[in-house]
């Protein structure tokens, strides 16, 4: 399931990000607001009792075969989160489906390249430096041999190469090709995919979706796992993250796009009438409701969809796209990553203040966390990549854009 989550973040990862600027800004701004930008903030249909989106999971070409066609016969539209190398298979989407979709209401989101876990798991116990297997939360990584990982705390990390996995009586384990090297305390010690290959699954599976002829604003993250670099590159590359935080009602007074979470509608997980309780929470509160379903799933049939969809309708809740429901509130893709002209200008004023073309602070501190990644030795390496830290490009222009937002609930 991809609602499965992990330890919380260690105190180290305090990021200076544009999530975090935003929830920090935006509380001063509503603070000086006050009530009436709550009342602003609600972009939902006043005749509507509250907003639902729809995501289905992993693009399998249930989506297209099962799925789509009850959405269409309700009249309602919903989100596609894909998996690159699961498009054009012959058991996945093809990338005509994903434009067709998109043409007749739907969104796209994307849902890494490859399925793999891209936040980080964690040490269940501690590590020594001759320790060639280690205790984790979860087994996520453990079909993935032949991979490289990085294994690290807030005093640096080290590489190593996956050997296998599985589970005993202790729990969760990871094997390794090589000793550790170093020592490691548990559970703030955490294990996960090397930067390069962690930017490849979050970062280039948009830039493939995208040159399907699809536009990809917000990310959804295989198996629930978020904490790590992860929300970083989401941060500076998407709109949201959909599926980080929460059990599906995200409140709207205060609604951060990469805190939102969801509720799943699949048969295996929740009872019909789960899902009207939550239904009834999302009409008799201020929420933008967000529920999953898997289209693959054998309890994901098209009469279950149906019945999420009809029950919604029962409740008059409004059925839209997250891009719509976040856009309305104000919040949406121009507010977290700047309309294409904003986009435009500055570049422009990037290439006047730089002048000689080279990259700025932000481009560089990328391309050389990319490259620290990128070693060849298999086994442990000194500590001297320390964990990453997302760069400050842009975060100035985030605090203004919720200020012209602020004062523009102001004027109204």
């Amino acid at each position: 399931m991809d609602d499965d989550r992990g330890a919380g973040v260690p105190a180290f990862e305090v990021r200076t990000t544009r999530r975090g600027l935003f929830g920090l800004g935006a509380a001063s701004l509503l603070a000086l607001v006050g009530a009436g930008t709550t009342a602003a903030s609600d972009g939902s249909d006043e005749e509507s009792n509250g907003r639902l989106v729809f995501i289905y999971d992993d693009s399998w070409r249930e989506d297209w075969d099962q799925t789509f066609p009850v959405h269409q016969e309700e009249g309602v539209p919903a989100c596609c989160a894909a998996v690159t190398e699961y498009v054009d298979t012959g058991w996945g989407l093809l990338p005509e489906h994903l434009r067709e979709m998109e043409a007749e209401g739907w969104e796209i989101m994307s849902h890494t390249a490859s399925h793999g876990v891209v936040g980080n798991l964690y040490l269940t116990a501690p590590a020594e430096p001759d320790d060639q297997r280690l205790s984790l939360n979860a087994s996520f990584l453990a079909d993935r041999d032949g991979e490289p990982i990085v294994v690290g705390d807030s005093d640096g990390t080290v590489e190593n190469v996956i050997a296998g996995g599985g589970e005993d009586d202790d729990g969760f384990y990871l094997e390794l090709e090589e000793p550790i090297g170093e020592s490691f305390a548990a559970e703030e010690t955490f294990v996960r995919f090397t930067d390069e290959r962690i930017h490849e699954e979050v970062v280039g599976s948009k830039a493939e979706l995208e040159e399907m002829g699809v536009d990809v604003d917000y990310f959804v993250s295989p198996f629930g796992r978020s904490e790590g670099l992860v929300e970083e590159l989401v941060e500076e590359h998407y709109a949201g993250f959909a599926n980080r935080e929460g059990n599906g009602l995200n409140g709207i007074a205060d609604i951060d796009p990469y805190d939102l979470g969801r509720t799943s509608i699949d048969g295996r997980s929740s009872t019909e009438s789960e899902i009207e309780a939550f239904y009834d929470q999302v009409a008799a509160g201020e929420y933008l409701g967000i529920v999953v379903g898997h289209s693959q799933f054998d309890e994901t049939t098209e009469e279950r969809v149906r019945f999420a969809i009809q029950e919604a309708k029962a409740r008059d809740l409004e059925i839209v796209t997250l891009r719509e429901a976040l856009s309305d509130l104000e919040v949406g893709p121009d507010e977290m990553l700047g309309s294409d002209e904003d986009g435009e200008e500055d570049d422009d004023q990037d290439a006047e203040s730089d002048g000689d073309g080279e990259a700025d602070d932000g481009e560089a501190a990328t391309n050389e966390s990319a490259s620290d990644s990128s070693g060849n030795g298999a086994g442990s390496t000194v500590r001297e990549n320390g964990p990453a830290i997302a760069a400050g490009t842009g975060l100035l222009a985030t605090v203004a854009v919720a200020g012209r937002a602020a004062l523009q609930r102001l004027r109204e």
